[in-house]
Order: structure tokens, then C-alpha cells, then sequence
């Protein structure tokens, strides 16, 4: 059952009133506490972050880390499905113990068991013997698909196939899982004539990540890398002890996976070929892509390198690798719920799968012999096959996909004679899919999409993504008929109040008290749909089986007008215009529509223009809070803010005081740093090394770090500031020195306010404002003029001694 459509108005309000309630205070304002899983935040800033591995693999380590393990019958189960009685129940039948199965299994298990270890004679590694796994295991997952192994032409077909060394197209990295799941129409295509001669023209080769329906990956270390031998051996140390010995192998083998520079492949034209990319924003990227040979190099390389892991090291180096295919998948697929896959060492088996909430996987276990006598363990083999037969069986929807996913005549992901899709002009993959909703006034739209905005990296989190579509539905009336709008889909927490109820509060305040001049400043949803998961779903399966472990995600559809970015201003002045007005409005919103909005960021300041004038808009209210609501404890579980911007309050993990309105005049400050020192002009960035890397490329602790060491050692005279914004100086330098003082000061007492401090007059620190050094007056006095001159106020009747 696919997950239901509820449309929420801007008049109904979620129940928050399963929200754990935060422990009283008696001094200081309402706050929301940092979160247990305060290392995972909302949002990436995509064009600020570089599509490296070894950057985002950070971003994936601490999902992994969190994951849960079931047993490989709740795996079944709640995953996959399954049905308990699955043995003896009628409309379940596995493949028949058909010739063709025992050949399947007997030709995997001959390679399995006879894989060699250490060097050969002629001193190479055996890693390249991994590869000979690859076929055999194909051949025997679809064999257990329907008992013969042979193609039916049956549309809902599914067949494993071998993709390593080519990787996955739709990323600016080269991931590579060994088998990939496809429908068997677009694997015919692939391996015969229409789409190999497609894709060859355009000089690559493979699927994009849209049509990857599931992955497979292969390892030949005898168990050891998915932790089934190496636990009985006793070898696996604990992840905090391992960590830092093990991170320097994995990043350099897990890079390996990035092409390299264009200086360097160039060298052999027989290795590559240039391809030019069209990116978001308009910009253009001469890619070099890899010919079979070079791609057939490059993984014998690499399986090599795993040679030289350890078991701890090889265990976590493999998480991490099957998590980079699922944020994949996620992320540069189509819009999806999660993703499902297979990790095989031997005879060793997992399987693992990824969400907006958790990664989950299953206990690693020998399906085809016994350790002690060798032989076919029966029981775990019928259950290893069930679930092969249960993967093949699953929907679209069931496999991730978001069954709004637009059917005309035939899937989209079906049918490859519908591909609208230029890779050579796009890689992302999104451009040219259709959606459908049914919107509040009973249409049931036809949205196409266009542009691709943005497209949140990482697994666990909102994974929003935002583009620009166009209405195409042919319904009578349609007022949206051909018209461009910017659609977001997100999966926030459950218990977080719609965005969509948040701006129209703060609409409505504006229009009943006179406050007409924040209208200006504030975005407008034409609609907003939310999709929620039933016990029917796997995600409704697993919040019923993890309890608190697991947070309860739902789709939020937003239909918005389209907003102009800070790259299209063009004049310093205007620049610092709108940062004015996102002051304003920010305090308006905080004291007067009681509403604090917690994930300042540049993607999230933009403006539009009316009359001529530019009007600065704060954007993306998912992470907003009601400050009426802000003493009832956690809404989500995971940091509110951008880790660039955050404040290095908010990303120290033992921070005790919440989440404050100064964090994000903080956030603001860091806004206007980036744009000043790590851009030439609007739009372009300054050459490398750029100013405040460190703040996108670390973890939490990192970026901490810097930023406290920015704060409390660095001169202001060092603020590295471009020549086009140097009418900034002026801002940077005195709001530097003010977070400067406050931090400083702030350093006597610790980490944050503690209670006894009301009733000690002497220990008394004011930590909204770092006693008054970051509050809006003193923000407001800095900023309300530029260069001498003074930028238009828009809120004249604001209160100076608040």
C-alpha cells in the first residue's frame, strides 16, 4: 500500500503534542536543547560543498555509525515485507528446486569456496579473483527469481546484472556497486542496441541512478568484510578505539573512486573522452570521461587496495561504500523513500537498507555452509532464497520510489522510450520526469520538471530537493496551466509544524496588525501537500518495531513562487540591501509573529523584485519553530541550521543552552563572510585555496574548531574580504568584534547557562545576547547604513530596548 495523501491548509496544525516534554527552567527565554544526534543537520549548502568523496563521505560516516541491526527474520519482516508464515502461506511460493537453481548455486559456491587469498606466483594481488564472483552471483539471483533464470517479457520483471567497472551515471562521482537490480526491458536496451548506442554516442556508459532499483555488493574476503568471521575470531575492535586508525586507509581508498583532474587523464586520449555538462545556475563543466579500459584499470587498482584492510578497517570501509550507493540513489536518483541492497563476502551475506530516519541492516550470515563441517545449511538457504524472491517481487513503490512518480501508459522507469533525458546536458537525471499530486482545490496536477535547484546530499535528514516545474495538466480551469513554479520535496520530522501553517501565521499577523511591509519580505506556497506513511509501510513497519529509536518522517510537497538567488544581484548595495531586510524581517518574525526561524543559510536568503525594487525574502521555514512552542523539548532529532553557518555553539555536542535567536544573527554573519571572501562577484567563485574551506569540507568538531579559533584568535584585519565587496569591511569588521567580545566573555562560564546561575547574581551571564554583545540593536545599528550612507528601514516601528 502505497503511503497516503493528506493536504494540509495553511489553517490545520499537526498535534505536537507527542513532543517529550524539556525540563523547566526559572530564568532565560524558552529554548529548544541540542539533540543527541546533533551531527546531522538539514541541510547541505550543494554549490558551496565540493563533490569530492572524501568530503562527503564524512557526511555519510555518522549515519552509518547510528545504524541499527535486526535479525535477518525481522530483516524479512518489517523490510522486506515478507510474510511471517511465508513457509506455508498459498500466495508465496519460491522457485522451484529446478535444475537450473542447483546449477545457479553449485557454480557461485565453486567460485566462492576455491577464491585464492594473499599473492599469486606471479606476485599480483588476488583481489582481481573478486570479479570472477560477479556473473556467477548474478546468474544465481536471477535464477531465484523465477526458478529458470531466463528473461520473461513480463513488464514487472526484475534481473541483476553486472555493472562494476562502470560507474552509475548521474553523479560527478564515480560510484561503481558491483551488481545492480534493473527492470529486464532496460537491461535488454543496455546490452543490446537502443541505449548502448545511445550512451555510446554520448561517450559514456551504464544506467543513471534513477533506474537503479537496488544494489549488490561483492567482496571475496571470506566474511571478514561484513563482520561474520571476524567477530569469531575476536578481532573486531570497538568503533571509537578503531576510528581514528582506520579513517586515513578508507578516505584514500574511498577517493579513489573521484576521476582524476582533467591535467592528468588528458595525458592518454585512449582513456578518456570530453563530455560538457550543463549545471545548475546555467553553469557549464568539461567533464573527461573514462573509456572501458580505463575504467577496467581503475578497478583492478582498487580491489587491490582493499587488499591491504584489515578486517575492522575492511567492515567499516564497506558500510561506508554501500551507504554511498544509497545516498545515491536517494540523492541523484529519482525522488525516493529509501533504498535497499546486498553486501556478499563468499559465502556471506547482508542486507542493508536506507532512510530519511535510519540506517538499518540485517546480521550477517552464512547461508550455503558451516564454518565447521561445510556444508548446505538448508534452513538459512530457503530463507536466503525467500527473501531474493521477495526483493524481485517488490513494487516501484515499495522499493522507494514515491508513487506519485507520473504513469503514462507505461513506467517511467519501465520504459526507456520515454527518456526525455540528454546526459550530456544534464546529469542529474530529474529533468524531464512527471509528477502528480492532487493539490487542495481538487486538481490533480501534471508537474514536469524543468531545473533541477537544489538537491540535499547525505541519507539521514530532510533530503530536500527544489526545482522549477511546469503545470501540464490538461484539466479544465487549471489556473497553473504552462506556468513555472518551484516545487520542494522534503521528508522532515513528523512532529514539525508545516512550513506552509508557519508562513501563512506570519502572513496573517502581518495583514491584522498594519505590519504590511513584511508581506514583502516573507515567500508565498500556493500549496501544500503532505504524503504520511501507515502501518502498511515499511517506515510505518519499522516505527512500530524501533519504537523512540526510530523518528516518523512525512512528505511535504510545497508549491512556491519563483524567488531570485543572491548570484543574480549584480550591485554591492543591493547586496546589502537585502541583508538588512532579512535582519528585519527575521526580528519581526521572532517578536512579533512569535515564530524563530533556525537555519539561516544562502540558499535561504533571496529576493524578489516589485516596482523596480529589491526586496530581500527569507526563504525555507521547515526548520521554524513557534517560540510559544520552544519550552516543549525536542521537534526533531536532528541539529537545526547549516553546518557552514552554524553557530560553533550548536555543533558542540554538549552544548546545554538551546537554540537562541542570536545563533542565527550569528548564522547571518557567516552568510555574509562566505559571500564576501569566497566569491570574485556574484555567481563566481574565488580561485583556490577560498577562504573558510574548512567550514564545508569538516566534521562538527572541525568546524567547531575553526570557527572558535576564527572568533577568539584571528585579528579582524584578516578577514580576507574581495575586492567587488569591500564596501563590507566596515559590517564584517564591527560584528566580528562584537561576537568576538561575547565569545570571549562568554568563555568564563563554561558551556551554557546552568541553573544555579538564578539564583547567583555574581555568575550571571546574559547568553541571548552574549550580554547584549550579539542582539538586534547592536546588528541593527552596523547595518542600517552602507558606505556612508543609509539603506532603506522597512520596520520603522521597531523597539530599539527590547
Amino acid at each position: 500500500m502505497e503511503p497516503s495523501l493528506e493536504t494540509h491548509t495553511a489553517t490545520q496544525i499537526p498535534d505536537n503534542s507527542k513532543t517529550p516534554a524539556q525540563k523547566q527552567r526559572t530564568y532565560g527565554p524558552l529554548v529548544v536543547e541540542s539533540t543527541p544526534q546533533g551531527n546531522k543537520y538539514g541541510a547541505h549548502a550543494k554549490d558551496e560543498v565540493p563533490q569530492r568523496a572524501s568530503v562527503l563521505n564524512k557526511f555519510l560516516e555518522d549515519d552509518v555509525d547510528d545504524r541499527v541491526v535486526l535479525t535477518l527474520n525481522d530483516f524479512a519482516t518489517v523490510i522486506l515485507d515478507l510474510p511471517t508464515n511465508w513457509e506455508v502461506k498459498e500466495n508465496f511460493d519460491l522457485p522451484p528446486e529446478s535444475k537450473a537453481v542447483k546449477d545457479a548455486f553449485e557454480a557461485y559456491l565453486k567460485v566462492a569456496e576455491g577464491a585464492p587469498t594473499g599473492k599469486d606466483q606471479k606476485g599480483k594481488r588476488a583481489a582481481t579473483h573478486e570479479r570472477e564472483l560477479y556473473r556467477p552471483l548474478a546468474n544465481l539471483l536471477n535464477a531465484l527469481r523465477n526458478g529458470t533464470g531466463l528473461v520473461d517479457d513480463g513488464l514487472d520483471e526484475k534481473m541483476f546484472y553486472v555493472q562494476d567497472p562502470r560507474p552509475v551515471l548521474g553523479s560527478l562521482l564515480e560510484r561503481k556497486p558491483d551488481l545492480g537490480g534493473i527492470y529486464t526491458q532496460l537491461l535488454e536496451l543496455a546490452e543490446n542496441k537502443n541505449l548502448s548506442t545511445y550512451l555510446s554516442k554520448k561517450k559514456i556508459v551504464g544506467v543513471f541512478w534513477g533506474l537503479l532499483l537496488f544494489f549488490v555488493e561483492v567482496k571475496d574476503r571470506n566474511g571478514n568484510f561484513v563482520g561474520l568471521n571476524a567477530r569469531k575470531r575476536g578481532v573486531v575492535r570497538s568503533a571509537s578505539r578503531a576510528r581514528s586508525r582506520v579513517l586515513s586507509s578508507i578516505d584514500k581508498l574511498l577517493t579513489s573512486h573521484v576521476p582524476p583532474p582533467a591535467s592528468t587523464m588528458s595525458s592518454d586520449k585512449r582513456d578518456t573522452a570530453q563530455v560538457t555538462i550543463h549545471q545548475s545556475g546555467g553553469r557549464e563543466k568539461i567533464l573527461e570521461v573514462g573509456t572501458s579500459q580505463y575504467y577496467e584499470r581503475k578497478a583492478e587498482e582498487e580491489l587491490e587496495e582493499e587488499t591491504k584492510l584489515t578486517p575492522t578497517q575492511g567492515q567499516r570501509h564497506t558500510r561506508v561504500q554501500c551507504a554511498s550507493y544509497a545516498k545515491e540513489m536517494l540523492s541523484n536518483g529519482f525522488i525516493r523513500n529509501h533504498a535497499i541492497g546486498i553486501t556478499a563476502d563468499s559465502g556471506v551475506f547482508r542486507f542493508q537498507y536506507y532512510d530519511r530516519s535510519k540506517v538499518v541492516e540485517s546480521e550477517a550470515s552464512d547461508f550455503f555452509f558451516s564454518p565447521a563441517f561445510h556444508i548446505v545449511d538448508e534452513e538459512w538457504r530457503k530463507l536466503f532464497m525467500a527473501m531474493v524472491c521477495q526483493l524481485n517481487q517488490l513494487s516501484s513503490e515499495k522499493l522507494g520510489f514515491i508513487p506519485n512518480l507520473h504513469l503514462d501508459d507505461f513506467d517511467y522507469l519501465r520504459d526507456p522510450k520515454q527518456f526525455a533525458q540528454d546526459f550530456k546536458d544534464n546529469p542529474e537525471g530529474l529533468v524531464g520526469v512527471k509528477y502528480r499530486f492532487k493539490c487542495s482545490d481538487g486538481c490533480r496536477r501534471i508537474f514536469v520538471i524543468k531545473r533541477v535547484l537544489y538537491r540535499a546530499e547525505g541519507i539521514i535528514g530532510r533530503g530536500s530537493i527544489v526545482v522549477e516545474v511546469e503545470c501540464i495538466c490538461t484539466e479544465s480551469g487549471c489556473k497553473w496551466h504552462e506556468e513555472r513554479k518551484i516545487m520542494k520535496i522534503s521528508f522532515p520530522s513528523r512532529s514539525r509544524p508545516p512550513e506552509d501553517a508557519l508562513i501563512q501565521e506570519a502572513r496573517l499577523k502581518a495583514e491584522s496588525t498594519g505590519a504590511h511591509w513584511a508581506l514583502n519580505h516573507l515567500p508565498q506556497i500556493a500549496d501544500s501537500i503532505t504524503l504520511t506513511y501507515d502501518e502498511s509501510t515499511v517506515q510505518g513497519r519499522l516505527k512500530s518495531h524501533l519504537k523512540e529509536k526510530y523518528e516518523e518522517r512525512v512528505i511535504r510537497v510545497a508549491i512556491l513562487e519563483k524567488l531570485h538567488p543572491l548570484s543574480e544581484l549584480e550591485d554591492p548595495r543591493d547586496f546589502a540591501q537585502v541583508f538588512y531586510d532579512i535582519l528585519q524581517i527575521h526580528q519581526w518574525l521572532y517578536e512579533c509573529a512569535g515564530i524563530l526561524h533556525r537555519d539561516l543559510s544562502i540558499g535561504n536568503i533571496m529576493f524578489r523584485r516589485k516596482d523596480d525594487k529589491i526586496y530581500g525574502v527569507l526563504n525555507d521555514f521547515d526548520l521554524s519553530s513557534r517560540v510559544q512552542d520552544m519550552d516543549k523539548g525536542l521537534l526533531s532529532n536532528h541539529r537545526t541550521g547549516t553546518r557552514p553557518f552554524m553557530s560553533p555553539e550548536l555543533l558542540n555536542p554538549n552544548w546545554k543552552g538551546g537554540h537562541y535567536y542570536r545563533h542565527d544573527l550569528e548564522s547571518l554573519f557567516y552568510i555574509m563572510v562566505c559571500i564576501a571572501c569566497r566569491y570574485e562577484r556574484p555567481g563566481v567563485a574565488a580561485a583556490e585555496p577560498r577562504a573558510y574551506s574548512k567550514w564545508f569540507h569538516g566534521t562538527d568538531e572541525e568546524v567547531r574548531d575553526n570557527k572558535t579559533s576564527f572568533l577568539c584568535c584571528s585579528p579582524p584585519a584578516n578577514i580576507p574580504i574581495q575586492p567587488y565587496f569591500a564596501g563590507f569591511k566596515l559590517w564584517l569588521k564591527s560584528i566580528y568584534r562584537s561576537m568576538r567580545f561575547g565569545y570571549l566573555d562568554s568563555a568564563k562560564y563554561s558551556l551554557g547557562p546552568r541553573e544555579s546561575e538564578s539564583d547567583d547574581e555574581d555568575f550571571h551571564f546574559d547568553w541571548m545576547t552574549m550580554n547584549k554583545c550579539v542582539s538586534y540593536t547592536t546588528i541593527r545599528s552596523t547595518m542600517s547604513s552602507f558606505e556612508g550612507n543609509y539603506l532603506e528601514t522597512r520596520w520603522a516601528g521597531w523597539n530599539p530596548d527590547h
